[in-house]
């Protein structure tokens, strides 16, 4: 059933004009008005905020090569090696897409690989001393990152919203906590 309201409505030449607007109009011109406060678009913005910090504070410290879809691996990469699937697993990606980054971050010299010692059909990853660097000044960066943050929110919100994302991660995906 197509439900339509009448609304008042300014017309240029003739003044005023009764006009109708559907439940389906009124239903997306609410939601419109709503997205600027959806939790999906408030982290995509942060998200992209960050990593546009952190690419350019990377890229003025000699990294021009590191892509930031790479760092699904180096925030996932253990300092004892990881396998390819195990990667993928935690960062939620396709094990074909895992062995992209592998393939990307091994050709500009920030991870080697070594077959497994006892299943000879994967292959483990580790991070190079270029690699190794790389986390250490990533780190560094990452912590600047949350500073400026925390100098817009306060302290107490910036800890309070470590404690609540953390909460979230730990229900919608608990390995990603224990690692």
């Amino acid at each position: 059933m197509y439900d339509k309201r009448n609304i008042l409505a300014l017309h240029p030449n003739t003044g005023r004009t009764t006009m109708t607007i559907s439940d389906k109009d009124q239903q997306l011109t609410d939601i419109i008005a709503q997205r600027h406060k959806l939790l999906i678009r408030l982290l995509s913005i942060v998200k992209k905020d960050y990593d546009a910090r952190l690419t350019e504070h990377l890229q003025k410290n000699g990294y021009a090569d590191f892509k930031i879809g790479d760092m699904v691996l180096m925030a996932n990469i253990s300092t004892e090696g990881t396998i390819n699937n195990e990667l993928a697993k935690k960062a939620r990606i396709t094990k074909q897409a895992m062995s992209k980054v592998v393939k990307n971050l091994e050709a500009s010299d920030y991870i080697v690989t070594r077959k497994h010692e006892t299943d000879k059909r994967a292959t483990v990853i580790f991070l190079s001393e270029k690699g190794k660097q790389l986390m250490i000044d990533m780190f560094g960066a990452v912590t600047g990152i949350q500073e400026y943050y925390t100098s817009i929110i306060g302290e107490q919100d910036a800890d309070l919203l470590r404690d609540i994302l953390f909460r979230l991660v730990s229900d919608v995906c608990p390995s990603a906590v224990n690692t």
